[in-house]
């Protein structure tokens, strides 16, 4: 059986609350490493609302990295970021805090996302958006139904299979 999955989060998912909604109970144990993704661009989707990330050579985005979230998790995390319609997900490597380097599942602005020219700044977002993103993330995953988790849940056990046969 595939798993665990390691992401890096560079967004809304940065923020303890929003991860806790978002991939459950299990958020709680946890832990969110500063990270940094190089050649990429954290961009304004909404004024700010909420980000996305674009490449762009000699850009670095900030963020964490969360290790070992199960398949359950990930497929929660798929449904939050609507992966295959607003965001792609894409493998990387990662500078982590500490001198090491990682890779992680990161999602990645599709072309329909409109993203905004500038850097999305998490601690902008924490001040003005945060406290009515926690609302609207419950709503979000009050809304995923068992048929859509299933489907999310396939699509990682499938991505992670391939992953270790390659």
């Amino acid at each position: 059986m595939p798993g665990p999955v390691d992401f890096f989060f560079y967004g809304t998912l940065r923020d303890a609350g929003i991860r806790r909604i978002v991939l459950g109970a299990e958020a709680l144990s946890l832990s969110a490493v500063p990270a940094t993704l190089e050649g990429y661009r954290c961009a304004p989707v909404e004024r700010g609302r909420f980000p996305g990330i674009v490449a762009e050579p000699g850009a670095a985005a900030p963020g964490v990295l969360v290790q070992g979230v199960s398949l359950d998790a990930a497929a929660r995390t798929s449904f939050f970021e609507s992966e295959g319609s607003l965001y792609d997900i894409a493998r990387t490597p990662l500078a982590v805090a500490g001198g090491r380097d990682a890779d992680a599942w990161v999602y990645v602005a599709a072309a329909v996302l409109p993203v905004e020219a500038g850097e999305w700044r998490f601690e902008d977002w924490r001040r003005r958006w945060r406290p009515g993103l926690l609302g609207d993330a419950r709503a979000a995953m009050a809304r995923a139904t068992p048929a859509e988790l299933g489907r999310y849940r396939l699509a990682w056990s499938d991505r992670l299979s391939r992953l270790r046969t390659s």
